[in-house]
C-alpha cells in the first residue's frame, strides 16, 4: 500500500495498530522486502493463519511484487 493509502485507509494495518503496538515498516527501496514479505506470508499460510488465496496474502505478495517492478536502482 503507497503510504499516503495507509494514512488515510481507516482499514489499513497502520490504522488498526493499537497505540501500544509496536510495528515494523519495510519500504521499497530495500532490497530485502519483496522477500521478506513472502517469507512472512508464506510463514502465516504454514503456521494455519491463513490461506493462500486470502486477500490478506494476496495483497502481500502483489505488494512484493510491485516493489521489485517498481524498484529505483541506487
Amino acid at each position: 500500500m503507497l503510504k499516503k493509502d495507509e494514512l488515510t485507509d481507516p482499514n489499513s494495518c497502520f490504522s488498526k495498530a493499537k497505540d501500544s503496538e509496536r510495528m515494523f515498516v519495510l519500504l521499497a527501496r530495500d532490497i530485502v522486502a519483496p522477500n521478506t514479505i513472502r517469507f512472512w506470508a508464506n510463514e502465516r499460510i504454514r503456521l494455519g493463519k491463513n490461506k493462500f488465496y486470502d486477500s490478506q496474502i494476496q495483497e502481500a505478495f502483489e505488494c512484493a511484487r510491485l516493489m521489485e517492478r517498481e524498484r529505483v536502482p541506487q
